[in-house]
């Protein structure tokens, strides 16, 4: 699905423009994953595990604007993107058609300014219209300021996975599992 551009004003006082990426926007978007990357552990890759071509990142994009039930939404101040959250389904068949996971990014320059709330309320606003009805995510166990934002928004932590997180040193962190009840 495709989210029409919408603006908000950040508490910075800076506009912020929230949409779905389109094709031009693939190699913006290669970018960014590979610096949102750099900037934290707390994402599932490395910056040199983004090898996507550029080709492959717009028909990636493009699946995600099709797809009636999953959405992608940048945040853009200017014409720099500085965050993006997506949503989709867990699956198709019926015992788990009523779950959608999803994941969120923001640049640390544009870290609390309000971008992670405004991408969690339209995710979330989306899940409600596609009718679903439990919304996960992972998170890694030391992402405090991350956990703590999700509790807001009523994500609860329903399980962890030990050692969730194997990092190049050879070191762990574990990895909450956390969802939210849509609806009910």
């Amino acid at each position: 699905m495709v989210l029409n551009e919408k603006t908000i004003i950040l508490k910075n006082g800076k506009a912020c423009t929230l949409r779905s990426p389109e094709a031009q926007d693939a190699e913006t978007m290669l970018e960014y994953l590979k610096m949102t990357s750099i900037e934290t552990n707390f994402l599932l890759r490395y910056p040199e595990e983004v090898t996507m071509t550029i080709e492959e990142e717009i028909n990636f994009l493009n699946s995600m604007r099709e797809n009636p039930r999953g959405i992608m939404i940048c945040a853009f101040i200017g014409d720099k993107l500085v965050g993006s959250t997506n949503l989709m389904a867990l699956g198709e068949r019926y015992k788990i058609s009523h779950r959608a996971s999803f994941g969120i990014a923001v640049l640390k320059e544009a870290w609390h300014l309000g971008i992670g709330k405004a991408l969690i309320t339209e995710i979330l606003r989306f899940a409600e219209d596609k009718g679903f009805e439990l919304v996960e995510l992972e998170v890694a166990s030391p992402n405090y300021n991350a956990i703590k934002l999700y509790e807001k928004f009523g994500f609860k932590i329903y399980g962890t996975r030990e050692n969730g997180f194997k990092f190049k040193d050879g070191t762990y962190c574990d990895e909450h599992l956390m969802l939210k009840k849509i609806g009910r």
